[in-house]
């Protein structure tokens, strides 16, 4: 067979942010991966025009061969791409990039071409779009004036020339990959122009229109899976059940990516949701394509040592040492639902207290990016962040306000269990606070007792299940995509120390109407019950001593095998890539 060449279009081409830039990092670093892929190539467009040296435009790990930004041409690539950027007014970098995994020290690399589209040819992208309508019917007038599908509609063209032009003909077809809505209207070009070169796939790391869904109901996944599940049975589709929504262009493009040659879920649910976007999916096999979990190697000592740090740190931080450490790694957004988190740890405050021990829930999560190290000491020297908050930046902004009240409620009325909001990005001594002790993210994953991941939307959920391998329990919420993943690597039933929280149970009557209507009330009786029941399994399982550790460890390292990147790739990924170029 011949090595597969795959296209990525993506927002985390040079620089991993979110959870698709982990999913690239896991993929390009398996060596199952780097044996059926020859070339990877990852296209996005260029966000930062201004303050960055030309060699240093693809970050800390890319090498930049060519930039016409900036007079480089390492490899003679200008009589390629200089006809693209004429015609577009557009500017192309191109390069390597290199990835590695930091748990496992696993290394890949892949192409990366970033596009200028801010000044644009107007009349071209005003031509495509005029196709988008008549093939797709998709109005981007609707949606121009939002940045975040303006910038991906003008991407399309230049981004699509850019790769046939970087593609040599004995790679073709190649794999086009559009990693979330963002690459859709290049795929789109690919469907009315490319179909000869490219095989196109939609990999569904979420359905955004569900997320949507969920977000904005009061009811939450309570109400929107229930309805979603009675609405299937009678044969209906989103807009027949929750009205129009073609206002929100994610909406609007994602309902179009049956015209894909393949589609890639996450998540069973994920899968289901992409169904119930419109009719035409219907019939359109959707390939359930897992993401792939850490499964570094960890001895007890290590653990053991990453923890006495948190300890440390935690003294310092909150004036006590707990005896269980608790986390949630997380986005500040709706969807995560991290009040959740403080509903279980109230009905644990009475069973700890009995036992003599207390706890420490750290909630590291950012709406202001990084701060830095100056300003987190400062902070920290001035009035005891992140104990303690101020309004503003570089202290709390957005979203964190509302979650650093909560917890200041929550700790007043509790002793056994208190929390403490590190809203930062990263995690390091001088990061948090402590320029003192040496100490970085890996610390917090092998330190921690366990991991909350109670989302109302999770498509699949790498971060609630890195601490696994570290002898971590994880509590994820039924809708989490990866709460199957690890049932089928266990056998078939959730193991000892991943428990499922529950918040779609619903006894009441499964009309449509009344499903529908299920409202903050409903949803307030349900996750009150759910947590009950999340405590006491919680307590049950919770680590009282180093052999505890020392078992649950032995348990994650069992599971993890069978959850990481190379059996992803090995029995999903690639068979579904091989069967679209027809081998």
């Amino acid at each position: 067979m011949r090595p597969l060449t795959t296209v990525h279009v993506t927002h985390e081409a040079c620089e991993k942010i979110g959870g698709i830039g982990a999913v690239l990092e896991g993929m390009i670093t398996s060596p199952v991966y780097a044996a059926s892929v020859g070339r990877t190539i990852l296209i996005g467009p260029l966000f930062n025009h201004f303050g960055v040296p030309g060699p240093q435009r693809l970050g800390s790990e890319g090498e930049v061969l060519y930039s016409s930004l900036d007079d480089i041409d390492e490899i003679g690539l200008a009589a390629r791409m200089r006809p693209i950027e004429w015609a577009f007014n557009v500017a192309i970098i191109y390069g390597r990039r290199r990835f590695t995994d930091p748990g496992s020290g696993r290394a890949g690399e892949a192409e990366v071409v970033l596009i200028d589209v801010f000044r644009i040819n107007r009349e071209r992208v005003d031509q495509f779009k005029l196709r988008l309508w008549e093939a797709f019917g998709l109005d981007s007038t609707r949606y121009e004036g939002d940045w975040g599908f303006e910038e991906y509609v003008r991407l399309a063209e230049p981004a699509f020339h850019a790769a046939m032009a970087i593609l040599r003909p004995e790679e073709l077809p190649a794999v086009l990959l559009s990693h979330e809505f963002m690459g859709l209207p290049t795929v789109f070009k690919a469907v009315l122009d490319g179909h000869r070169a490219f095989r196109s796939v939609f990999h569904a790391h979420e359905c955004s229109t569900a997320r949507h869904l969920v977000e904005r109901h009061p009811g939450h996944d309570l109400a929107f899976y229930n309805t979603l599940h009675a609405a299937r049975a009678e044969g209906l589709d989103v807009e027949q059940v929750f009205g129009d929504l073609s206002y929100h262009f994610r909406h609007a493009l994602v309902r179009r990516a049956h015209v894909c040659d393949a589609i890639m879920a996450v998540g069973t649910l994920v899968a289901e949701e992409i169904h119930f976007l419109d009719h035409h999916f219907d019939h359109h096999q959707i390939d359930l394509v897992h993401n792939g979990i850490p499964a570094w190697s960890i001895t007890l000592d290590e653990r053991l040592r990453s923890r006495a740090l948190l300890q440390g740190w935690a003294q310092q931080a909150v004036g006590f040492t707990p005896d269980l450490l608790l986390t949630h790694v997380t986005r500040p957004v709706v969807s995560k639902a991290i009040w959740r988190d403080f509903l279980v740890c109230d009905r644990l405050e009475s069973r700890l207290a009995a036992d003599g021990r207390r706890a420490l829930l750290v909630v590291l999560t950012s709406a202001g990016g990084t701060r830095r190290p100056q300003d987190a000491r400062q902070m920290a020297e001035e009035y005891g962040w992140p104990r303690a908050h101020r309004e503003g930046y570089p202290d709390l902004v957005g979203p964190e306000i509302d979650l650093a009240r909560e917890i200041e409620r929550f700790n007043a009325h509790h002793h056994a269990v208190q929390a403490v909001l590190v809203n930062q990005f990263g995690w390091s001594g001088p990061l948090v606070g402590d320029a003192g002790t040496v100490m970085d993210f890996a610390d917090l994953r092998r330190g921690a007792d366990a991991e909350f991941g109670m989302a109302a939307y999770e498509p699949f959920g790498i971060s609630p299940l890195e601490p696994l391998a570290s002898g971590a329990v994880c509590v994820v919420s039924s809708v989490c995509g990866c709460r199957w993943f690890v049932e089928s690597a266990a056998g078939g039933a959730a193991p000892e120390n991943v428990v499922i929280a529950d918040f779609t149970r619903w006894d009441g009557p499964r009309d449509l109407d009344t499903l529908r209507a299920i409202g903050r009330p409903e949803r307030d009786a349900v996750e009150a019950a759910v947590a009950e029941t999340v405590a006491a399994r919680l307590h049950q399982v919770l680590p009282r001593t180093d052999e505890d550790r020392q078992r649950l460890l032995e348990l994650g390292q069992s599971i993890v095998p069978r959850l990481g990147w190379d059996a992803v790739l090995k029995e999903h990924l690639l068979p579904t890539l091989r069967r679209l170029v027809g081998e």
